[in-house]
């Protein structure tokens, strides 16, 4: 965060474009917190795909509305959209030398020497991992009986977080308490008062970084020279272009970030996918025949790629509830987007979940409808930047492919074994922040097939 341009304060004059900044002190923050895409459809119906609110810490923003935007500030080469930037007094705080708090050649050389953890050789090797873990835990489920499935995926995602990210046996008492350490961190992403008071949510969320921290940094060194095929094993491991291994910080950093972004999507991801699959009883049994279809017992890594329904039904859920509702840049210079004129050191708010139900690029789009994926139809290829579940640009989702095979792995064995059935009638309120998924955690009964 030395970048020149940070240097400068935000531009808080946005007097030039119509909104509205909200309450004292809190601005639009509640609001965005309680429905996200009520609140960006309401300033849209008002004053069009760009205006101006206010945030919590009296944080002001541009909430711009479109692929056009979208493009601008995803694809962005000439870097006039900073992500440091977007978002350093918020991720920043918590996980300020993660991928997204990273910008140009420092942003570059940390993602180049990541990327083996995400090629083809390692997903297969996580496979490996995964299966064991999702097999005990769906083996595991009440039967016949209503349970909170947010809860339970929750958990079988931490166990998969700690045997996967980490390297960790998932029932190790170290497992457990690192477990609790995350839950108080991602506490303090969502509270509404991030302010570092003692005994406050925030103030926990940051003992719990700094504990998460020493965990890494002490371990880094034992990693070093081993060939276990953990992601942590793996970082510690990795070198830059130059041959040198990642510094502590940026493993710190990156593991940090990564335990965040890809446990708690694919949480939020497969809970919803449940939920449509219960609304849709006909997709289940759509994705159930596609399962059946496979020979194997459990999918090879091969046999996740025939998987084509299962994955338009897991675009299609992301379509309607991305893992993040918002994404955030700041301009480092002056900007013209589509007509409109950005002052330098601006705050800009993207909402995905909107640009994917935008009438302009989607056929009936709040209708469930996964078929809109298929190469036939492509509607997520009408514009590059209308379909952004994981970002875009240099900073698209590194962990995306290996977040779809979680999802398919897990579904493979449910759906193989277990008819999803949600209540009569049910329809539950969702929340948005900090993840989109239904209020009461999805309550659920499965019986068997």
């Amino acid at each position: 965060m030395t970048s020149e341009y940070l240097l400068a304060p935000d531009n808080r004059d946005l007097s030039r474009f119509p909104g509205e900044y909200g309450w004292p002190f809190l601005g639009k923050t509640l609001e965005l917190v309680k429905d996200t895409l009520g609140t960006c459809n309401k300033h849209y119906e008002r004053y069009g795909p760009v205006s101006r609110l206010d945030m919590v810490r009296n944080q002001r923003v541009l909430m711009c509305l479109g692929p056009e935007f979208n493009e601008a500030a995803l694809f962005d080469p000439k870097g006039n959209f900073s992500s440091v930037g977007g978002y350093a007094n918020s991720l920043g705080i918590l996980y300020p030398d993660g991928m997204l708090l990273r910008d140009g050649k420092k942003h570059k050389k940390t993602r180049r020497a990541s990327q083996p953890a995400f090629k083809t050789d390692a997903l297969k090797t996580y496979v490996e991992m995964l299966i064991p873990i999702q097999e005990r835990r769906i083996q595991a489920l009440p039967i016949n009986e209503e349970f909170i499935f947010y809860d339970n995926i929750r958990e079988t995602l931490m166990d998969v977080a700690a045997r996967v990210f980490l390297g960790l046996d998932e029932t190790s008492p170290e497992a457990q308490r690192l477990n609790d350490v995350f839950e108080r961190i991602n506490n303090g992403l969502i509270t509404p008062l991030p302010y570092n008071i003692p005994f406050s949510t925030f103030n926990r969320a940051l003992n719990a970084r700094e504990e998460l921290s020493k965990f890494f940094k002490s371990n880094i060194s034992l990693r070093r020279g081993t060939n276990a095929d953990d992601m942590f094993t793996r970082y510690c491991n990795a070198v830059d272009e130059d041959g040198e291994y990642l510094d502590e910080e940026d493993i710190d950093g990156h593991m940090a970030f990564l335990l965040f972004a890809a446990f708690d999507t694919t949480t939020s991801a497969l809970t919803n996918i449940l939920y449509y699959l219960g609304k849709n009883p006909e997709w289940q049994e759509k994705v159930r025949n596609e399962i059946f279809s496979i020979k194997n017992e459990m999918p090879t890594f091969d046999d996740m790629s025939a998987m084509t329904l299962t994955e338009y039904v897991f675009q299609e859920t992301l379509r309607f509830y991305p893992s993040v509702m918002i994404l955030n840049r700041r301009t480092t210079r002056d900007v013209h987007i589509n007509g409109y004129d950005i002052p330098a050191h601006t705050m800009i708010m993207l909402s995905p979940p909107f640009t994917h139900r935008m009438e302009e690029w989607w056929t009936n789009p709040l209708e469930f409808d996964p078929m809109r994926f298929s190469p036939e139809r492509a509607e997520d290829k009408r514009h590059g930047f209308n379909y952004i579940p994981f970002g875009g640009g240099a900073h698209k989702c590194i962990g995306m492919h290996f977040a779809m095979m979680n999802a398919k792995l897990y579904l493979f064995r449910l759906l193989k074994n277990y008819k999803v059935n949600l209540r009569p009638n049910y329809d539950s309120a969702f929340m948005h922040v900090h993840l989109p998924r239904p209020i009461d955690g999805l309550p659920i009964t499965l019986s068997k097939i």
